[in-house]
């Protein structure tokens, strides 16, 4: 869901009132930016084989999305000088571990 939908607040699904969140993790799915292409890299010798997931995320209230920025949040690769990523960009769970750490911050 876009920010721009979530600011919505809510919908009504038969009768009952649900509100929204706002995930910003989904704008760092895939390869458009220059960091890793999720947060879990899980690729086997199977037949439905996707690579990249994005089991980490950050979720919102629309509210608080307005104390947020895109450049609030980040896909952490490297803690100082020790690369939490392979050569081919996967993550090094003999360094860190098979998931990649966020980064985020919100203004008060």
């Amino acid at each position: 869901m876009t920010r721009t939908q979530a600011a919505r607040g809510s919908r009504v699904v038969q009768g009952e009132t649900y509100p929204f969140f706002y995930n910003p993790m989904w704008s760092h799915f895939g390869d458009l930016l220059a960091e890793p292409a999720g947060t879990y890299y899980y690729e086997r010798a199977e037949y439905v084989s996707y690579g990249w997931q994005m089991f980490d995320q950050v979720l919102m209230r629309p509210e608080l999305a307005r104390r947020f920025g895109p450049s609030q949040i980040e896909i952490i690769r490297n803690i100082g000088d020790i690369s939490l990523v392979k050569e081919t960009g996967i993550p090094n769970e003999k360094v860190g571990s098979d998931h990649l750490p966020l980064w985020f911050a919100l203004d008060f």
